[in-house]
C-alpha cells in the first residue's frame, strides 16, 4: 500500500500542497477584510482613561515610526497620504461589555500611565490586553500593538548600551499580558480553533479511505480474496492485517498533515494569529496526534466494514459517498459556537473529537470528558471491528456472491453455547448513546415527577440498557440462556459465599470513597447531604428494589453475556480482567461528577465478581454479591447513620471477616474452575 502512487499522492504530495495554499489564501483574506484601499486598515482599542488613551497613542506613534527607521524624537512628517494603519479609540466605563458590543477590538489597561506623564522618569508599567477568544479582529489589534511596544523597547534598549548617545526621552518598559474572554455565543462568530482539528480529521479520512477500498472491494475486483482466504492464516488474522495497514496508512497521513500544518503556520506567521491563547507547542502537537490515533482507529475499523460490502471498487465508493457526507455534518457542527464536550455530546462520534481537540486549542479540556471521549471512542472502533469481521467472513464476501445487511441478521442455524466478542462488543457501544440521550430525557422528566417515580425511570432505564439490549443480541445469535448468561445451578457454599461477600465489602468501598474524596470532603457530604434529603421520605423497600435491579441487571451483561462470550477466547484471568477494566471505566462515564472516583472501587468490585464467576460457573451468586452490595452501600448512611469519612474500625474488622468467610465459602464450594 505504501508503494502505491495513489497512497502516496494522498499521503505526501497532497498536505504538502494544500497547506501552503490554504495559509496563502488565508493571509490573503485577512488582509483583504483589514485594509480599507483609501486609508488602511484600522484597529479599535478601548481604555478606561483618558491618560491611558493618550499614553497608549504615543506608544504607537513611537514605535510606528522607529519600525519605519525614522527618529521618533522629531516632529512626525504628514503621513496622510500613506496607507499606515489606522487607530480608533476611547473610554469605557465597562470595557467586557464594550468587547461584547463590537464596540472595540482589544480593552487596554495600563495602570500608572497617569503617574509616568507626570514624573516623566524611567519606569516600567503593567499592560494588560484583554480581548474575545478567537476574534479574528483582535489578532491583526494585537500584532499591531505588540510589534510597536517591541519597536519602542529595541529604540531605549539600543540608546541604553551606547552611554555617548544623548538620552533624549524617559525609558519605559512595558509588561505586556495577554487574556481572552469566551466568544459568546449569540454573535454566531465560528471559532478558527475548530476550523484546524477539522481540517487534519477531513485529511486522515482521505489517507484511510483507498486502503480500506482497496484491500477489501479491490481484493474481490481483482479475484484474490479467495486465493487469500484459501491460505493457512485465520479469518481474523487476515482482517487483523488488513486493519493495521489502514490505520497505518491513515495515522501516516495524520502525522504528515499535522507537521505540515505545524510547519506552514509556524514559518508563515499564521500560528501566533490563530492560536495565541496557548499557541502551537510540542504538548498540543503531541495531544491532536493522540486524538487524530485515535480517530484513524475507529474510522478504519468503520470503513473496512463497509467496504466489505462492495463488489467492486466503483462500488465501494458509492458506498462511502453518504459515509463522507455523514461525517462532513458532526464536524460543522463541532465549530458552532458554544458547544461543550458534555453529556450526550461526548459520546457522538467525530463529534466528540472535533469539540475535544477544539477545547485544546483554546488552553484545555475537562480530563473527565476527555477520558470519556477516549473510551466511547475506543468501543466505537472495537464494535465496528466486531462487524468487519462478521462481515469479512460472511460466505457471500468471500465468493463473488451480493451480501447485504440482512446478513447481519441473519440467525445461526443451531444453537450457541455464548455469543460471539463481537455481538457482545456491540451491546456495549449501543449502550454508551443509550446512557446519555436517557439520561437527557432524564433531566427533562425530572420536575415533572415525584422523587419515588425518578428512581423508578432510572432502574427501568437499566434493566432496557444492560438486560434488554443482550438480551436481543442473543435472540439473532441463537444463544442459549444457560449458558450465554451463566443461568445454571450454583453449589450453595458459592451462594452463600456471595452473600457473605456483599455483606463484608460496602464498609471497605465506603472508606475507600472517604480517601479519594479526602481533597473534596465539602462535595463528598454536600453530595451525601442532597442524596439523603432525596430519599429521606422514600420507602426503603422502594430504593433497595431500585438499587438492587440496577445491580442484578448489571452482572447479567458482565458476568453474564459479556464474561461467556470472551471467556471462549481468552484465559480465565485474561477474561476477568477484562470486564473488571470494562466494568470500572463504564462507572466513570456513568458516574457523573464522582466518576473519577468510581474508577478504582468499580474495578476492584470487578475483579471480585469475576473471580466468584469464574469459581462458581454462574452468574447468580454475583447477582446476589452484587444487590446486597449496592443496597447496603446507598443505604448505609440512612440505615447506619453514618457517612463516607465515619467507618469505624469495628465495622472495617467485622467486614474482613466475613470477607475471609465469603471467599472460603465460594473457593472450596466450588466445583472447580469454569
Amino acid at each position: 500500500m505504501l508503494r502505491d502512487r495513489r497512497t502516496i499522492i494522498t499521503l505526501v504530495l497532497m498536505p504538502l500542497l494544500l497547506y501552503p495554499l490554504l495559509s496563502i489564501a488565508f493571509q490573503q483574506f485577512l488582509l483583504a477584510s483589514k485594509i480599507d484601499p483609501e486609508s488602511g486598515p484600522e484597529y479599535r482599542f478601548g481604555f478606561a482613561s483618558e491618560a491611558e488613551e493618550t499614553l497608549f497613542g504615543e506608544i504607537m506613534v513611537f514605535g510606528e515610526r522607529v519600525s519605519r527607521g525614522k527618529s521618533p524624537v522629531k516632529e512626525p512628517e504628514d503621513d496622510s497620504k500613506s496607507k499606515q494603519p489606522r487607530i480608533r479609540s476611547g473610554v469605557f466605563t465597562d470595557l467586557d461589555a464594550a468587547l461584547h458590543a463590537n464596540e472595540i477590538d482589544v480593552a487596554v489597561r495600563m495602570p500608572g500611565a497617569q503617574m509616568f506623564r507626570e514624573q516623566g522618569r524611567d519606569a516600567s508599567l503593567d499592560c494588560s490586553f484583554r480581548y474575545l477568544s478567537g476574534s479574528p479582529a483582535a489578532v491583526g489589534a494585537l500584532a499591531f500593538a505588540e510589534l510597536r511596544i517591541a519597536a519602542m523597547h529595541r529604540w531605549f534598549l539600543e540608546r541604553r548600551i551606547r552611554p555617548q548617545e544623548k538620552k533624549f526621552l524617559a525609558a519605559l518598559v512595558l509588561r505586556v499580558e495577554r487574556s481572552s474572554i469566551p466568544q459568546p455565543g449569540a454573535d454566531g462568530f465560528i471559532s478558527l480553533h475548530a476550523l484546524i482539528p477539522l481540517i487534519l480529521i477531513l485529511m486522515t479520512i482521505t489517507g484511510a479511505v483507498y486502503p480500506a477500498i482497496d484491500l477489501t472491494a479491490g481484493e474481490r475486483e481483482r479475484g484474490t480474496l479467495e486465493i487469500l482466504v484459501a491460505a493457512p492464516v485465520p479469518r481474523l488474522g487476515l482482517l487483523f492485517a488488513k486493519y493495521v495497514t489502514v490505520v497505518t496508512v491513515a495515522v501516516l497521513t495524520a502525522l504528515v498533515n499535522l507537521v505540515t500544518m505545524w510547519l506552514t503556520l509556524t514559518f508563515s506567521g499564521l500560528g501566533e494569529k490563530l492560536l495565541m491563547d496557548v499557541g502551537f507547542s510540542p504538548m498540543l502537537l503531541l495531544q491532536l496526534f493522540g486524538l487524530l490515533l485515535l480517530f484513524a482507529a475507529f474510522f478504519s475499523a468503520v470503513l473496512l466494514s463497509l467496504t466489505s460490502f462492495a463488489r467492486s471498487f466503483k462500488e465501494a465508493q458509492a458506498y462511502l459517498i453518504p459515509l463522507m457526507l455523514a461525517s462532513l455534518g458532526p464536524g460543522v457542527i463541532g465549530m458552532l459556537p458554544g458547544l461543550r464536550v458534555e453529556g450526550p455530546l461526548a459520546a457522538v462520534p467525530l463529534l466528540n473529537i472535533v469539540l475535544l481537540a477544539r477545547d485544546l486549542f483554546q488552553g484545555g479540556a475537562d480530563p473527565l470528558w476527555a477520558l470519556v471521549v477516549v473510551l466511547t471512542t475506543l468501543v466505537y472502533a472495537a464494535a465496528a471491528i466486531a462487524l468487519a469481521a462478521r462481515v469479512f467472513g460472511a460466505e457471500g464476501v468471500l465468493y463473488n456472491d451480493q451480501s447485504g445487511w440482512a446478513d447481519l441478521f441473519r440467525r445461526p442455524s443451531q444453537p450457541q453455547e455464548a455469543a460471539t466478542p463481537s455481538a457482545a462488543l456491540w451491546c456495549l457501544a449501543l449502550m454508551l448513546p443509550a446512557h446519555f440521550a436517557l439520561q437527557w430525557l432524564g433531566l427533562q422528566l425530572r420536575p415533572l415527577f415525584e422523587v419515588e417515580v425518578v428512581f423508578l425511570i432510572s432502574a427501568a432505564a437499566a434493566v432496557v440498557l444492560f438486560f434488554g439490549l443482550p438480551a436481543l443480541s442473543a435472540f439473532f445469535g441463537r444463544v442459549r440462556w444457560s449458558s450465554g448468561f451463566g443461568f445454571v445451578s450454583p453449589p450453595f457454599l458459592a451462594m452463600a459465599g456471595g452473600l457473605a461477600l456483599g455483606f463484608a465489602l460496602w464498609p471497605w468501598v465506603l472508606q475507600l470513597l472517604a480517601y479519594l474524596h479526602a481533597e473534596r470532603g465539602a462535595e463528598l457530604r454536600e453530595h451525601l447531604a442532597v442524596f439523603l434529603a432525596q430519599t429521606m421520605h422514600t420507602s426503603p423497600l422502594l430504593l433497595a428494589a431500585t438499587f438492587g435491579s440496577q445491580a442484578a441487571v448489571e452482572e447479567l451483561y458482565f458476568r453474564g453475556y459479556l464474561f461467556a462470550a470472551l471467556r471462549r477466547h481468552l484465559s480465565a484471568w485474561m477474561t476477568i480482567t477484562v470486564t473488571s477494566v470494562l466494568f470500572g471505566l463504564l462507572h466513570v462515564v456513568m458516574g457523573g461528577a464522582f466518576g473519577w472516583e468510581r474508577l478504582l472501587p468499580s474495578t476492584l468490585m470487578g475483579f471480585v465478581l469475576g473471580w466468584v464467576r469464574w469459581r462458581s460457573g454462574s452468574v447468580w451468586p454475583c447477582i446476589v454479591l452484587h444487590v446486597t452490595h449496592n443496597v447496603l452501600l446507598n443505604l448505609a448512611p440512612r440505615l447506619f447513620e453514618m457517612s463516607g469519612d465515619e467507618v469505624s474500625a469495628g465495622w472495617l474488622t467485622a467486614s474482613a471477616v466475613a470477607a475471609v468467610i465469603g471467599v472460603g465459602a465460594v473457593f472450596f464450594g466450588s466445583p472447580g474452575k469454569k
